[in-house]
């Protein structure tokens, strides 16, 4: 987002020695053929950060305190809550642009069963090795874990940002950014053309309209406020307003194109696209922002803004960028004595076969409503464009709203033998064929029979039988 008048970064002179190179050595049907293998390739990265935000999401524990008893620790706890889901929430938006430049391309979209099969994991196609981490670990393993300052390194890890000067890497990337560069080389490369977006219609893509930025998941208090305050009144010790304190991380403005999911049906949509996605995730000119408002921060700087709160961020050793400058230590500070009253134990990389027995048959269905939604995902682009917002409300928003977010929620309460809270794994669980999968998720309903769990996931069950079955869409 480089200017007022046009939103999309100039390219950088590595990126024009790339793109001569493809222009010179390289044939239309493969540059066009590379184009559609890393849109896919971006479409899993961004997809494999999704369960590693959202795992770290749900160990934060959002204690439910009237808002003039708020302290510190549940401050924090919930405003970072607040901007773990608002990052989680903008990856899925950056796996829908990708998705929708890939359609257009003429190519479904792989979602199914298309998760990192274990964890700790490398994202695709990323340098193995990175900066220096807080154990002088140099290693980039993005584990599945709670919230902890180790953990928001893994995560800064995954959101680093690209150098004033690095070259465009299909492969051993060191930032996103550089590979979302190389995609870009490849739309301005000149054997691309606007009608290569046009295969399949703007109307059959992932419309607009099905994206909203925030949410209460992602909404958290500044401060101490008066639950009850009216315009006209005030509290005893002169609180403000919910409102007035509420805080919305993620904002409206915060996109290249003219919305923040756009469907795709030419060079300049697929390169707005790609804009969105670089600058929400590492920063807009190597700034802390993400686009010229500077309303909103970049995901790598709400990753640090929350790691320099905590106590061992003032004599930390891990290696940052010099730009964006890392914050100064936030106040009021918070210890690991705080954080222990705001988190779940939950486990490091757990599996369902690592389980107890009597979990797993709670495991494997938390994994197939997760893989359900991820197939709900990839038949929205089968659904006729009139049909496409009420199957989006009562399909996505069902599934992961009123089913796998209230699901974690009630079961991440349960104590295990092992002393640790049970947490979902975000498995690539075998749902069968598409056209089946419905019929195996009912399935695993019917797999719970532990009496305690049964009565707390009861009503889950009852929603998950009211989500739409796709098989029609995959005959």
């Amino acid at each position: 987002m480089s200017s007022s008048t046009d939103p999309i970064s100039p390219l950088t002179w590595e990126e024009h020695l790339k793109i001569l190179f493809d222009d010179l050595f390289l044939t239309r049907e493969q540059v066009l053929q590379e184009l559609k293998e890393k849109l896919q390739t971006a479409v899993q990265i961004e997809l494999a950060t999704i369960p590693i935000y959202l795992y770290t999401y749900y160990s934060i524990n959002r204690i439910h305190t009237r808002g003039e008893n708020v302290d510190n620790p549940s401050l924090y706890a919930n405003k970072a809550a607040g901007i773990m889901m608002s990052i989680a929430v903008e990856e899925m938006l950056h796996m829908s642009l990708s998705a929708n430049i890939l359609y257009s391309l003429g190519v479904e979209p792989q979602l199914y069963r298309r998760s990192p099969d274990q964890y700790p994991a490398n994202l695709p196609s990323h340098n193995p090795k990175g900066p220096p981490g807080p154990d002088s670990d140099k290693k980039v393993l993005i584990p599945l874990s709670k919230f902890s300052y180790e953990q928001l390194w893994h995560c800064l890890q995954i959101e680093y940002p690209e150098p004033k000067i690095a070259w465009p890497k299909d492969r051993n990337w060191n930032t996103i950014g550089q590979f979302y560069s190389y995609i870009r080389c490849l739309i301005e490369c000149h054997h691309i053309k606007d009608e290569d977006f046009q295969v399949n219609g703007a109307e059959t893509q992932i419309q607009s309209y099905n994206y909203s930025p925030n949410s209460i998941d992602t909404i958290y208090p500044s401060q101490k406020f008066d639950p009850w305050k009216t315009p006209e009144g005030s509290h005893a010790e002169g609180y403000p307003s919910a409102a007035a304190v509420a805080q919305y991380p993620n904002k409206p403005d915060s996109h290249a194109g003219h919305a923040e999911l756009i469907t795709i049906s030419s060079k300049r949509e697929a390169l707005e696209a790609i804009a969105t996605i670089c600058d929400q995730g590492e920063g807009y000119a190597h700034r802390e922002i993400d686009d010229p408002s500077q309303t909103e921060y970049s995901h790598y700087y709400k990753f640090l803004g929350l790691q320099a709160q905590l106590e061992r961020y003032e004599h930390h050793i891990e290696k940052l960028p010099n730009l964006p400058k890392p914050p100064a230590p936030i106040t009021p500070t918070i210890t690991d004595t705080d954080l222990e009253e705001i988190i779940y134990n939950f486990p490091d990389n757990p599996t369902t076969a690592g389980y107890p027995q009597d979990y797993q048959a709670l495991s494997n269905l938390c994994n197939g409503v997760y893989q359900y939604m991820l197939i709900l995902t990839e038949t929205i682009y089968k659904v006729p464009n009139r049909e496409q917002k009420l199957f989006f409300n009562e399909a996505m928003h069902r599934s992961m709203l009123w089913v796998l977010n209230r699901l974690i929620k009630h079961t991440r309460t349960f104590v295990m033998d092992n002393g640790y809270n049970f947490a979902p794994t975000f498995e690539n669980i075998d749902l069968g064929s598409r056209r089946d999968a419905y019929t195996h998720l009912l399935a695993l309903t019917e797999k719970i029979t532990e009496e305690s769990q049964l009565k707390v996931v009861k009503e889950m069950i009852e929603t998950i039988r009211k989500l739409p079955d796709v098989g029609k869409h995959w005959k």
